[in-house]
């Protein structure tokens, strides 16, 4: 089966950096810039390095370690892995602990350093210390490259606060030094890995299974369209780490996509990857619910989710063009039903895709668009009301909500573009103001008003359309307190109109 699994060809997905992996209003750490001149373990090879220092650290706190191969890929804040700018985030809101980054570059063969980082001139010696299986580059950093960190840092030296990443053969690089030095490397991170025959590194899953195992936590990404050569085949080659990891009952996750040899898979699930890589550190929560992307899982709806999911792609697909998209929940899903003859009169026309999902909350819809529901289609305009789920179902706070609600329009405008977002507030609910799902909602769309910009992001909330005078909220319009009517869905219809008209121009 792994054999077949390896050939198969897959539907090529898209990947897209999620606000984890943009500059955010968030306290950015220090980046300083270091040069290795001389080195006994690789002898007449020279190469830059970088430390990443966040400005939560604080020198009477031990903070963990990570050290990144091909450092100068992993430090650019707006390059395919952009790892400075994850940390920035992650950090700021406690997913993973202060954490000193070092970014080594493999080595030059030369008497002086290029005049900048990066791969022009390539660096000679980087298969020579990243394929090689043994304990040479482990000894490398623990002698010549961490010293100085350790010495200017308030560093734990618990191993398992110590991570390590690396792509290609930075990737097996990654594995090969906690594999030799699990006493002071037990997180790995490798992205399209090449435990290939480069240097025997297709000898790993069978050293592996043969291998009592070592107290190391693994995290292996790859694609499907990764490289095939006389070195080997790199899925094939991450499928059998994969399975050998299986084997010994590592504490592993093995993420694969579609991509060929590039970071754009890897870097798109950065955040994801590291905040499962540093998950129970004693300085690091989980993230909130309402950012981790998860399918629908309430028992009255598993049989009709997913089938709905399919069913909107494909309706998708036969569309010969999508301008106008809804999003949201029961209440937008229900266009469908209460509000169909409305929907009918005000937007059959204008070429409109409804995915709203009876029961979603942001992560949901995260899930969606992570899975294909926006893919291939250029929108004039998307309409998003989400959240009252999030309210209802588990009393999240409005903080959670909104951030929710911020990494669906992140993920929104990295997918559409060129597509303008009318950003609803959440409907009211309850019968007075007091109600706490009333009052609950309202603190949210008092922070995701902040969201729009009036340039692609605009924000509209008909809260009072529903109400009467005494902001009450009428059964006649909404029977449950919740979801609006026929009646309801005209009112709507209504209030929105002149905005979706001068948007959608």
């Amino acid at each position: 089966m792994l054999l077949a699994s390896s050939t198969i060809a897959q539907e090529k997905k898209a990947y897209h950096f999620g606000p984890d992996s943009m500059i955010q209003n968030v306290p950015q750490g220090d980046i300083i810039q270091g040069e290795i001149l001389k080195s006994k373990t690789f002898p007449g090879t020279v190469r830059r390095y970088s430390v990443y220092v966040p400005k939560q650290y604080d020198a009477e706190k031990p903070a963990a370690l990570m050290v990144f191969q091909d450092g100068h890929a992993y430090e650019n804040r707006t390059g395919s892995y952009r790892a400075t700018t994850v940390m920035d985030n992650l950090i700021a809101r406690g997913e993973m602990p202060v954490t000193i980054g070092v970014f080594v570059d493999p080595g030059h063969k030369k008497d002086a350093l290029p005049e900048k980082r990066g791969w022009r001139p390539q660096p000679e010696n980087r298969a020579n210390e990243y394929d090689t299986l043994s304990d040479a580059y482990a000894t490398f950093l623990l002698d010549e490259v961490l010293p100085p960190v350790l010495e200017k840092y308030n560093v734990d030296p618990n191993p398992q606060r110590w991570a390590i990443c690396g792509a290609s053969s930075g990737g097996i690089c990654a594995f090969t030094v906690a594999w030799q030095r699990p006493d002071k490397f037990r997180k790995v991170l490798s992205h399209i890995g090449s435990f290939v025959n480069i240097r025997h590194g297709d000898t790993y899953p069978g050293i592996i299974r043969k291998t009592p195992p070592k107290p190391i936590r693994v995290f292996l990404q790859d694609g499907s369209a990764d490289l095939d050569n006389e070195h080997g085949n790199w899925p094939l080659a991450n499928q059998q780490m994969a399975k050998a990891l299986a084997f010994k009952n590592y504490d592993y996750k093995f993420v694969y996509g579609t991509e060929a040899h590039n970071g754009i898979h890897g870097g798109a699930i950065l955040p994801d990857s590291m905040r499962w890589l540093w998950r129970g550190d004693k300085d690091a929560k989980p993230a909130p619910k309402s950012i981790t992307p998860e399918i629908q899982t309430a028992e009255w709806a598993v049989e009709w989710w997913m089938p709905r999911h399919e069913e909107k792609l494909a309706e998708k697909k036969k569309m010969e063009k999508v301008d106008l998209l809804f999003v949201g929940d029961s209440i937008t899903h229900s266009w469908e039903k209460a509000g169909k003859a409305v929907f009918r009169k005000y937007y059959k026309k204008r070429n409109t895709l409804n995915i709203g999902f009876s029961g979603d909350r942001t992560e949901h819809v995260l899930w969606r668009f992570q899975n294909g529901a926006i893919d291939d289609i250029n929108p004039k305009l998307a309409v998003l009301m989400i959240g009252t789920n999030n309210t209802g179902h588990r009393m999240d706070p409005a903080d959670e909500t909104a951030l929710g609600i911020q990494f669906i329009l992140s993920e929104l405008q990295n997918r559409l573009p060129e597509t303008k977002i009318l950003l609803l507030g959440i409907f009211p609910r309850d019968a007075d103001a007091k109600g706490k799902h009333r009052v609950l909602n309202d603190e949210i769309n008092a922070k995701i008003k902040k969201f729009a910009d009036d340039k692609k992001v605009f924000f509209l909330d008909i809260s009072d359309s529903f109400l009467d005078d005494d902001g009450g909220l009428p059964k006649k319009i909404m029977p449950d307190l919740l979801h609006p009517n026929a009646r309801g869905y005209n009112i709507w219809a209504k209030a929105m109109e002149p905005t979706i008209e001068k948007l959608m121009k």
